[in-house]
């Protein structure tokens, strides 16, 4: 009885041991420098850097007044790559750095494929003339303010195969269009390239 003990013991001291020794999760930093044949988050950082230093230089943009703000829109952002991306995340970055200059402001009144509505906001309208809200304290009619601006874009990629070569050259594509008269005031085009091996990729 005592050996049966002892050996089970045994047993389950080794299992932990071996769980122990068992491969474990690890954190990963934003600053590690792993490289995939798809757009990763350093690659999204660094072309969302490049869009706003662009955008922030543009003479149309250094011509607009933080007195006199121009009211932004997300409209569709199309994802045609193999790889699933977080486009609101992606638009989202820019429009913070351009609320941020003072120079725009952002309505979540609505929004295409690039961006979510707050539809809160529709909500709160449908309360009118509902007897159950004190209609003193609803939204009256002609409040929201209409959009100047719309953001748009194109995340894209190519394939090339060289032998056991693979080569996926990626572009982003934002542009910034007017409204009232369709006319583009901004766009701007980033590309990244990776190349791997064709079997493991």
């Amino acid at each position: 009885m005592k050996k049966t003990k002892i050996f089970g013991t045994l047993i389950f001291a080794l299992a932990f041991m071996l769980a122990g020794c068992g491969p474990k999760a690890m954190e990963v930093s934003p600053d590690s420098k792993f490289v995939t044949m798809g757009l990763d988050y350093e690659n999204l950082k660094k072309v969302m850097q490049d869009m706003i230093e662009s955008l922030m230089q543009d003479p149309y943009v250094q011509k607009i007044k933080t007195s006199n703000p121009r009211v932004v829109a997300i409209s569709d952002i199309i994802n045609d790559t193999t790889q699933k991306i977080d486009v609101e995340s992606l638009s989202r970055e820019l429009t913070r750095a351009m609320r941020k200059s003072g120079k725009f402001k952002l309505t979540m009144a609505m929004a295409r494929g690039g961006a979510s509505m707050d539809g809160m906001i529709q909500d709160v309208r449908n309360m009118r003339n509902n007897k159950e809200f004190n209609q003193y304290t609803t939204t009256e009619e002609g409040t929201l303010v209409a959009p100047t601006l719309s953001l748009s874009g194109r995340i894209g990629q190519s394939v090339h195969r060289m032998g056991e070569t693979k080569k996926v050259d990626y572009y982003i594509l934002l542009t910034l269009t007017d409204i009232k008269t369709g006319v583009v005031i901004w766009d701007n085009q980033q590309e990244v390239s990776k190349m791997g091996n064709a079997n493991l990729w």
